[in-house]
């Protein structure tokens, strides 16, 4: 199946050649472009399309927005790849970085490349963003910007400082380890007078990205740094998942493996830590909390986290990649990053929004969500990546819920990880 949508795919398509070039003010065109739905997104979309239209009166945007779940880039690259063999591909095409691996495979994509190093105003957004996030961005193998990028994230721990100033402790400083981290969780799980736990001291993500800086800090990874070959059966990678087993089963300190992110039992006042990127922000506003502080994740042999960036891409088969171009200048240029930061769910991908007072005045230290931006890891994200998702969390709950142990975990995981990579080349 994959083979014959890839022969058609080919067929619709031509290799095109977009240069920086100036587009008449009184071009009449329609552009096609498809995004994930989020409230942000659709809000900061829709401004810059009224942005657009000033500037070129005559263009219509249609906008298609794909409602995209936890671990659904998988459904949202084939139904693009559909849209493409059967000839109604978007211009411009929006994904995170869990999506770019499979869609630049296709060879759908135009490399920006040419047309951003003749732009000077594309090569100055460039400039305001970190170059690690920029190399990130690009496909692994072939080096192309096939996206051109919007917003970030990543992952730091949130705190309920009240929760530590009752415990007497500490706020945790930048280079904590693992061990101060557990005992700091233990600390603030606390008791009824029957025994009963009635506050944990962390939530262990239940998701894919949440997790992988707990792997980075201690040297590990799901993948090699190429993202071809399975790097499970490690010690460094077995030390890490023991170490969030201890947290819930020997510690105490956390409560049983459940999907999500924690932000409600955080909200809740039932966990004193999570981990999460900028996007549970608002969230944490809005049920009222005040007193909260974020720190980087402890660290067992490096200070590390991980990064997940979001970008916009021209398709092969746009008629008009010049205006696609220009819109995409648009819907990365200082208004729209702007509204990112304003709508707090992401980390602009432009240094000077996302540290501003304003966008760094709560949660307290909030100026290392983009400090993180210079060595932080690009989560894993081969062309199979909604494989290999699937792979590593269903093995790990399995473990983490005390129904496998770790040599049992990692052997399974190791051999199916091993046969989908082998696939995917």
């Amino acid at each position: 199946m994959i083979r014959m949508l890839t022969s058609t795919v080919s067929a619709v398509i031509m290799t095109t050649g977009v240069a920086a070039a100036e587009v008449p003010s009184d071009i009449t065109a329609t552009l096609k472009v498809t995004q994930w739905v989020a409230d942000q997104i659709i809000a900061n979309t829709d401004a810059a399309i009224e942005r657009f239209k000033e500037k070129y009166p005559n263009v219509t945007i249609e906008t298609q927005y794909v409602p995209i779940g936890s671990g659904a880039w998988g459904e949202y690259n084939n139904a693009f790849l559909n849209q493409v063999a059967a000839g109604d591909a978007p211009d411009i095409i929006a994904a995170a970085i869990e999506g770019f691996a499979e869609m630049a495979s296709k060879e759908v994509l135009i490399n920006l490349d040419d047309i951003a190093a003749n732009d000077a105003a594309a090569q100055e957004t460039m400039a305001g963003i970190d170059a690690n996030l920029l190399n990130g961005m690009r496909t692994r193998g072939t080096g192309e910007l096939n996206f051109f990028p919007t917003e970030w994230n990543n992952i730091v721990v949130f705190y309920n400082k009240d929760m530590f100033d009752a415990a007497g402790l500490d706020y945790p400083s930048a280079d904590w380890t693992w061990e101060e981290f557990a005992e700091t969780a233990k600390a603030l799980t606390l008791t009824d007078d029957s025994g009963n736990i009635t506050q944990y001291g962390y939530f262990v993500p239940g998701f894919n990205f949440g997790l992988q800086p707990w792997l980075f800090t201690n040297g590990a990874s799901i993948l090699d740094e190429e993202w071809k070959e399975p790097t499970i059966d490690t010690p460094q990678f077995r030390e890490a998942l023991q170490n969030l087993h201890d947290l819930i089963h020997l510690h105490k300190a956390a409560p049983a493996f459940e999907e999500g992110v924690g932000t409600e039992k955080f909200n809740a006042g039932q966990v004193a830590m999570f981990s999460a990127g900028h996007w549970p922000v608002p969230s944490i506003k809005q049920a009222g909390l005040e007193n909260v502080g974020v720190q980087h994740m402890p660290q067992k042999t490096e200070r590390s986290t991980v990064f997940g960036i979001g970008g916009l891409a021209i398709t092969r088969a746009s008629e008009h990649p010049e205006l696609a171009w220009e819109f995409i200048r648009e819907m990365t240029g200082d208004e729209y990053q702007a509204g990112l930061a304003e709508a707090g769910f992401a980390i602009p991908s432009a240094r000077k929004y996302a540290t501003t007072p304003e966008y760094v005045a709560w949660p307290d230290n909030s100026e290392i969500f983009y400090e993180t931006a210079a060595t932080a890891i690009a989560v894993p994200s081969p062309s199979n990546f909604s494989q290999v998702q699937e792979i590593f969390m269903r093995n790990l709950t399995t473990y983490l819920n005390g129904e496998r142990d770790l040599d049992t975990t990692i052997s399974n995981m190791d051999r199916e990880l091993s046969r989908s990579m082998a696939r995917a080349k």
